[in-house]
């Protein structure tokens, strides 16, 4: 078994087992948070000193082949980039079950090479042999600086977009708690389910090719493009963004479940709206999986007074985007398709 603790074990044993921060400079991740914030200042304590900031975030990786590891790291860096961070500096922890020496040197060199791909230095780690695991385990940390549009946190903290006062950063740390204005729309950047289908298709490999065609499948290979965030967060910051949510695990069902928790609102989403490739609905029906509930991967969410504004923005800079839904003042999440109303239910991930 493998998978995060749901939303109400989250609650009741993790952050209510943690005692309040000691340091004021400090924003530590909730339900519905990708990452932790810290406040750095040159010089000063208090309110003085010039202020920048650090995303922290977190992960543990137990899938050693091509597409799972990969993806564990891809998904740490879209942690970072939603609010509008570059990945920058990682730590990481590896866990041996026994002391082969050539089986840690190649796993360390396969992390090393997928960080320096993505531009993220491995800066220090721990490397231990423990029995009490039977497979490797990494635990990778990642930082990310601000990727320029407000670097000073006092700057960020008074931003007013389209008339609502910006909360404390970007993307979901800072919004917690927050209940935005019913009518707000909700754009989805990206295909649905991209890193599901890859690692459906790697895993899968022997049964999809007796099925399809290599032409057909082959170019399934190419969506290891599209699993990194970049400028798409950037366009979606410049053009009124007050809400980001980076898609993965669970898929853009459990994505929308975590928004309307963080935003402490409903909300109402059509599903023929809902960017899907003809790829991922074949190999999802040759496995029986829902392709709206697996890894999402290098999609994302954004919620903005104008969704047509910024979804024609993204398309114009070569990113599939669509106004999914918007923000309603009931607290219930629907998906609508044809005549039929579905309501979200929180994300079981075990």
């Amino acid at each position: 078994m493998r998978g995060k603790f749901g939303e109400h074990q989250t609650v009741r044993s993790i952050l209510k087992s943690l005692p309040r921060t000691v340091h004021d400079d400090v924003t530590r991740a909730g339900i519905g948070d990708d990452y932790a914030r810290l406040l750095l200042r040159d010089g000063g304590s208090g309110d003085t000193g010039a202020a920048k900031s650090v995303n922290v975030a977190a992960g543990v990786c137990c899938d050693s082949g091509y597409m799972g590891l990969r993806l564990d790291i891809a998904r740490l860096y879209n942690s970072i980039r939603i609010g509008g961070y570059m990945p920058w500096a990682a730590v990481d922890t590896i866990v041996m079950p026994d002391d082969d020496e050539r089986r840690m040197k190649k796993l360390l060199r396969k992390l090393a090479g997928i960080c320096a791909e993505y531009r993220v230095d491995i800066i220090t780690g721990h490397t231990e042999v423990n029995n009490a695991v039977s497979e490797p385990v990494i635990s990778v940390t990642m930082m990310g600086r601000h990727a320029g549009q407000c670097e000073d946190m006092q700057e960020l903290q008074n931003q007013d977009v389209h008339g609502y006062q910006m909360p404390a950063g970007h993307g979901v740390a800072g919004t917690r708690g927050l209940k935005w204005p019913a009518g707000m729309d909700i754009v989805m950047c990206g295909q649905t389910g991209v890193g599901g289908t890859l690692k459906i298709y790697y895993d899968n490999q022997k049964e999809l090719f007796e099925r399809y065609s290599e032409s057909y499948l082959r170019p399934v290979e190419q969506l290891e493009q599209l699993i990194l965030l970049g400028g798409q967060v950037d366009i979606a910051l410049d053009h009124g963004c007050i809400y980001s949510h980076d898609i993965s695990r669970g898929g853009v069902f459990a994505a929308l479940w975590e928004m309307g928790d963080a935003l402490k609102c409903g909300l109402e989403v059509c599903h023929d709206n809902i960017p899907i490739l003809q790829e991922t609905i074949e190999i999802c029906e040759h496995t029986g999986d829902n392709p709206y509930m697996i890894d999402g991967c290098g999609s994302a969410l954004f919620v903005v007074p104008d969704g047509k504004l910024l979804a024609d923005k993204l398309y114009e800079a070569g990113y599939e985007a669509s106004v999914i839904g918007h923000l309603t003042e009931k607290s219930d999440r629907v998906v609508v398709h044809d005549d039929e109303r579905r309501f979200l239910t929180p994300p079981r991930f075990l």
